[in-house]
């Protein structure tokens, strides 16, 4: 069977890190290499690490903090295994979940990315108590599928529909919610010189592999728990708008007015959509297609309606921009009011009070609970 490494990029997090080795440490598949890349600012994780470590797992940590996507690189660079997969600290992968993987690949020895699904974990109370939660596995199970690496890079750079809306679509060819062959990472270092590249490292890791590809399968079920973290980066970055500007200014302030939308850093999508075209230039000419403008700019408006303005002169500088480039473009808005922050707010708590309303989700002492559970609905690799 193959190997398997497993990268595990940290930083200031060894409260969700301890479920998330705990969880590698029940993984049923023997033959696992973990690799720990600690990259604190403030608490480092070598505590946490030393307490859940197994006979070969390996910790790193830079001299000096690193950028997220050289942070990944450094992990990366120290795995060994025939399939490689990046594991967030926030998530937790189901016991089986190796396993089922393993015996997927022994059916189909030509494949390079491996995807796997995940559900969500929303913690009853973060800042008090990170370990219980809510949470129910709830995906439908479906055989595995082959899927056209190419295909999904089309639909991607098509921005048809906001990200997430086709669940699917936004798990595949990405390497934190699956795995690359150990060629397929050689592939993409001699065609783009490293793996990772600023500024999200899963989308400019997964443009390339998806170029150089030779095969790909999706397993068709989940196989990981991400934990909902109030402090999770893409959260952060799609309603903060100074925590997206001065984390795309900490990678390269250039990037700012380098933006497909340029200088519109409030919105997610323009902001993906730079790692997609940035992406594209480090590959083969004409392997990539081109970035759909237009529609581009319309999940551009959506995402500045979400953000939760703070700034009124930010609020109308981002708009300015937008307009330009809807005239530009000849774009009529659906929806040309924007909404005051009092209306976001306003919103935000009738969704809340909904929310409440419904029917509670069951509670587990842990995200590793929760994947424990998950693995026996789903079924396990030997069930």
């Amino acid at each position: 069977m193959a190997r398997f490494s497993i990268v595990v990029p940290t930083r200031d997090r060894p409260d969700l890190l301890e479920f998330c080795l705990e969880s590698l440490a029940e993984q049923t598949f023997p033959d696992v290499e973990v690799v720990v890349s600690d990259n604190p600012l403030r608490t480092p994780s070598r505590e946490v690490f030393d307490r859940c470590a197994r006979p070969g797992w390996r910790y790193l940590r830079p001299e000096q903090p690193l950028s997220m996507h050289d942070n990944f690189e450094l992990g990366c660079d120290e795995a060994s295994g025939d399939y490689v997969s990046v594991l967030i600290d926030k998530t937790v992968l189901h016991p089986s979940a190796l396993e089922l993987a393993a015996r997927t690949l022994e059916r189909e020895p030509d494949v390079d990315i491996v995807t796997w699904w995940n559900d969500g974990y929303n913690p009853v109370d973060e800042a008090r108590d990170a370990r219980p939660g809510r949470f129910l596995a709830s995906a439908t199970v479906v055989e595995p599928e082959r899927f056209d690496p190419l295909d999904v890079l089309a639909r991607r750079f098509a921005n048809e529909a906001r990200r997430g809306v086709d669940p699917v679509l936004y798990y595949r060819g990405k390497i934190v919610f699956g795995a690359y062959s150990r060629e397929l990472l050689d592939r993409i270092r001699a065609q783009a010189g490293r793996v990772f590249h600023p500024l999200a490292p899963d989308y400019t890791s997964m443009v390339p592999a998806c170029v150089l590809a030779r095969g790909a399968i999706d397993l068709g079920r989940p196989l990981l728990v991400s934990y909902n973290s109030s402090r999770s980066n893409g959260r952060l970055q799609s309603l903060d708008p100074a925590h997206a500007r001065n984390f795309i200014k900490a990678a390269d302030p250039a990037i700012v007015d380098a933006l497909p939308i340029a200088g519109l850093y409030s919105s997610q999508h323009n902001v993906v959509a730079y790692d997609l075209v940035s992406s594209a230039a480090r590959c083969p000419s004409g392997s990539t297609p081109s970035l759909d403008l237009v529609n581009l700019a319309r999940r551009a408006r959506e995402d500045l309606a979400e953000v939760v303005w703070t700034n009124e002169n930010d609020r109308l500088a981002q708009y300015v921009l937008l307009e330009a480039t809807e005239r530009r473009l000849g774009i009529e808005p659906e929806k040309p009011a924007q909404p005051s922050l009092l209306r976001a707010l306003a919103g935000r708590a009738a969704s809340f009070v909904g929310a409440r309303r419904a029917p509670a989700l069951p509670t587990y002492p842990s995200p590793l609970d929760a994947a424990r559970a998950a693995d026996q609905h789903y079924g396990s690799a030997s069930s």
